[in-house]
């Protein structure tokens, strides 16, 4: 690699139009805080956000020695996905393959689930809704890596799903919700931060719907695939196809969303004992475009895979009995948020 003039702390410092704060109340110099991430990334972090925060925490007295640095402590862990949220990341991935010849990889990104549950022993009598949990599922290990608390007779799940996607540092990598969250704020948060998302589609959206189902009649599509499976007494069947919708017509609220894919997949169920069938047929909208059948695989599989929170939801329903639990207290207190 041929010799640099600056060094990368040098070039960060000196590109203003990496930062994208308001500068208003600036704490942390964006360059101290993205030479940390890049630190706990090559010290082998797993990428997590909270697993890089502990490693900034952990080496800033060195860094901040070394840089001769005024601050006397690392960002928090709070403030961190807030800074990171606002940075140029076009900009800053130009930097890192200028002066290392590395491209920030958009293949690493992992899949989570995001939807809420009632708590619905929380409720109290003469009232309709009570406590209720968002969580962020991992489709591939399963796993919840971040849940926030709303009360729902007097907040919605909409704005709960926003705070734990910022909160959860997951808002850059693929993200896939239910139709309650097509929502052009939620969408543009995402692609803002250059993450995927795949969000379901039905009637709460009709004009959109509309537009969809007659663009799905009227094209052919760019990918499709077949799976089946027998298990639990049933034989089920999906097929699914993938259209490209950017030549669409949307409403200009949905302008800065990103949308690209449109995912139709239709369910076949056949019950073993009863001979008894059934079908049918969701829709999603995605701003991912898959070049070949690899990446339309992956969109497919994260399709399925969205359920993998509704099975962490069965589990607390059924095997730890929460829906039946209800509170000895006469005045419900909401618990303390984590």
């Amino acid at each position: 690699m041929l010799a640099q003039k600056t060094t990368f702390y040098e070039r960060l410092q000196s590109c203003p139009e990496l930062d994208m704060r308001d500068t208003r109340g600036k704490r942390h110099d964006l360059s101290v805080v993205l030479i940390g991430v890049c630190l706990g990334l090559l010290s082998n972090r797993d990428g997590n956000l909270s697993s890089l925060h502990r490693h900034m925490v952990n080496t800033y007295p060195k860094l901040r020695a070394h840089l001769g640095l005024s601050q006397p402590q690392a960002v928090s862990r709070s403030q961190l996905p807030l800074i990171l949220r606002d940075v140029n990341l076009p900009v800053f991935e130009q930097l890192a393959f200028e002066c290392y010849g590395i491209r920030l990889s958009e293949g690493e990104r992992h899949w989570f689930s995001v939807d809420g549950k009632e708590l619905r022993g929380s409720i109290l009598k003469g009232d309709k809704r009570g406590e209720a949990v968002v969580e962020a599922v991992g489709q591939r290990e399963g796993r919840a890596i971040g849940q926030v608390f709303y009360n729902g007779t007097k907040e919605s799940e909409i704005p709960a799903v926003r705070d734990l996607l910022l909160k959860s540092g997951i808002s850059n990598q693929n993200i896939s919700m239910d139709a309650l969250h097509l929502n052009p704020e939620t969408l543009r948060a995402v692609e803002k931060a250059r993450g995927g998302y795949l969000v379901g589609l039905k009637d709460n959206q009709p004009e959109l719907l509309a537009e969809m189902n007659w663009l799905k009649k009227q094209s052919k599509p760019t990918f499709q695939a077949e799976q089946s499976e027998k298990g639990h007494g049933r034989v089920e069947k999906r097929a699914y196809q993938s259209f490209d919708v950017r030549g669409a017509y949307f409403d200009k609220r949905w302008m800065a969303c990103g949308l690209q894919t449109l995912v139709w997949v239709q369910r076949s169920r056949w019950m073993c004992k009863t001979a008894e069938q059934s079908e049918e047929t969701a829709l999603f909208l995605s701003n991912i475009r898959p070049d070949n059948e690899a990446q339309a695989k992956d969109l497919f599989d994260a399709a399925r895979g969205h359920w993998a929170v509704e099975t962490t939801h069965h589990i607390r329903d059924v095997s730890l009995k929460e829906d039946a639990l209800r509170t000895k207290k006469t005045k419900y207190q909401r618990p303390p948020r984590p």
